[in-house]
């Protein structure tokens, strides 16, 4: 059997806290280690307990959610934040971004998905990169900021990017139209190893679809579609939007 996941509990409105709490305990794999009113409370539990995920609300008073999400991660780097919001807006999204948190949700988020998304923090997952691919506006403006940075954390140069070299490369090539097999043949690798790298990038997109990994892709600035692109100079050529979609991986 799989060791339970501890977490922590920190949110300021009793009733709310409590039906937290309440439904963690229903669930084998997850153990409440702890719950707190007060911000001071919350980091002598993440001290004591140091409990693989911290359940943050954004109603305290000392220190809203997001910093002390951020206080934790930086006392803590080993605990996952999630950010619960009594309300949810995209400026709070980019602050859970900014602040490490793994996961950034709503109070109307439906019990089995928190369950899940705990599991997932606790694993080392950055769900939050899902409600990122969904906000274009959102990860433009992260993006922006963290280009100005010199050096941005590691955690979230992941969320921005969190694919391989391997993977944006040939991303890239599919954008520009070329087939499993003309990927390989530019970079020196199988049609096949092509097609697996695809099938990661997929998963990792969360999306369908070639069409729909280099349509996220463009929307969030990582790649740009250029008709001289480097490819062309090793005599393959190929029209991006007119085959982009011809394989099934």
């Amino acid at each position: 059997m799989n060791q339970a996941i501890n977490v922590i509990v920190v949110e300021r409105e009793s009733l709310y806290r409590r039906g937290l709490v309440s439904s963690l305990d229903t669930i084998q794999d997850i153990t409440v280690v702890g719950d707190a009113a007060e911000v001071s409370e919350g980091y002598r539990l993440a001290d004591e307990e140091l409990p693989d995920v911290a359940l943050l609300g954004t109603t305290l008073l000392e220190a809203p959610g997001i910093q002390l999400a951020n206080e934790i991660r930086r006392r803590f780097p080993s605990i996952a934040t999630i950010v619960l919001s009594a309300t949810e807006t995209d400026d709070e999204l980019f602050a859970a971004i900014r602040a490490g948190a793994a996961a950034y949700c709503g109070r109307d988020l439906d019990e089995e998905l928190l369950h899940e998304i705990i599991r997932r923090a606790a694993s080392g997952e950055y769900v939050i990169n899902e409600q990122l691919l969904n906000k274009p506006s959102v990860a433009a403006r992260v993006l922006d900021h963290f280009r100005a940075s010199t050096q941005p954390p590691l955690q979230l140069s992941g969320m921005l990017m969190p694919l391989s070299n391997r993977e944006f490369e040939i991303l890239k090539q599919v954008g520009n139209g070329l087939t499993n097999a003309e990927i390989g043949y530019v970079l020196g690798i199988s049609a096949q190893t092509v097609k697996n790298h695809i099938t990661s990038i997929l998963r990792k997109l969360a999306v369908n679809d070639r069409t729909q990994a280099v349509v996220t892709a463009l929307k969030l600035g990582w790649i740009s579609i250029d008709d001289d692109d480097d490819f062309t100079q090793s005599g393959i050529t190929s029209t991006p939007t007119s085959r982009m979609g011809s394989e099934a991986v």
